[in-house]
């Protein structure tokens, strides 16, 4: 493939990190206190590294989601601990599968009945495939390929926010930011998996409808791509030509949320963006952003010279 179109947002800045920068170090950035985050597919990858990044900055509660309570997240648990900077740190895990909506309400009331309070949710869990058919064209794709990314990527992101969002209105002074972890692959139509690429593209509309519906209740939310990480196990069947290009570090996505969430950015709420992006950059855009509104799911619309303008 060759260089990708601008409209994918890759090189939306011209500096890219694939490896956590000095200035973006968790170690150095520090939230206000108190500072509870709920990290739903906490279990091990970017949820975790993203949980242990929360401690290190200071927040003073972490809810860790895994599909199960299983030893991994256990595992997350107490590196979690171990990692925290704030002498008032608690941590809940439990298990909520985002295929049975019914454990969003369960996430909910655990946060309520523990913390009393929500500043951030991330949505971080995630389903590429689970069956090598998923990488096939339409006509060679198991259905469930379709399905189960939707049910995990889409519905279940869109019901674990909805069962927070009342406590989340309510917490005093909160950060009322919603963090949906996404991917870039919803720009592409037919690279990789099609069916996760949908649903991806789902919760970048959701995320973008949050932003609007809420904002007058000061509602933050985003759509965030972690960077090409390779995660473990993998997808099922992935090319190994496309594992060559999962090169960004796990812990990317952490640092540069961190640097979102720790102020008020309404200027970025209910956009597309990438851990890969540098955020200096990226602020010296803040004008060309607001004015075009840009970072946002829009159709392509032609110049006179013809050449594609597009609302990246």
């Amino acid at each position: 493939m060759g260089v990708p179109p601008a409209w994918t947002g890759i090189t939306f800045t011209s500096k890219l990190n694939s490896a956590i920068p000095p200035s973006l170090s968790p170690s150095e950035q520090k939230l206000p206190s108190p500072f509870v985050v709920a990290i739903i597919g906490a279990s091990r990858n970017i949820g975790a590294a993203t949980a242990k990044a929360f401690a290190q900055a200071g927040a003073t509660g972490l809810i860790l989601a895994g599909a199960t309570e299983s030893d991994a997240l256990v595992q997350t648990k107490e590196e979690v601990i171990a990692a925290g900077s704030s002498p008032d740190l608690k941590v809940t895990i439990l298990g909520a599968d985002l295929e049975d909506t019914d454990s969003a309400k369960r996430v909910a009331d655990t946060i309520e009945s523990a913390y009393g309070r929500l500043d951030v949710l991330v949505n971080s869990a995630g389903l590429f495939n689970t069956h090598a058919s998923a990488f096939n064209k339409l006509d060679a794709v198991q259905i469930d390929q379709y399905q189960k990314p939707m049910a995990v990527n889409y519905i279940g992101k869109a019901a674990v926010t909805q069962a927070v969002l009342p406590l989340m209105l309510k917490s005093e002074g909160g950060a009322k930011t919603i963090v949906n972890v996404t991917s870039i692959l919803a720009h592409f139509a037919n690279m990789a998996a099609v069916g996760f690429n949908i649903s991806e593209l789902a919760i970048n509309r959701l995320t973008e409808s949050v932003a609007e519906a809420y904002a007058k209740d000061g509602v933050l939310a985003y759509a965030v791509h972690p960077g090409s990480v390779l995660t473990l196990p993998g997808p099922v069947g992935m090319p190994p030509e496309a594992r060559q290009g999962c090169v960004d570090d796990v812990g990317l996505c952490g640092a540069f949320l961190l640097w979102l969430v720790k102020e008020r950015r309404e200027w970025l709420s209910g956009r597309y963006l990438s851990s890969n992006w540098d955020v200096e950059e990226l602020e010296a855009k803040k004008s060309a952003i607001i004015q075009g509104d840009l970072l946002k799911m829009r159709l392509v619309s032609e110049t006179k010279t013809g050449r594609s303008l597009c609302k990246q």
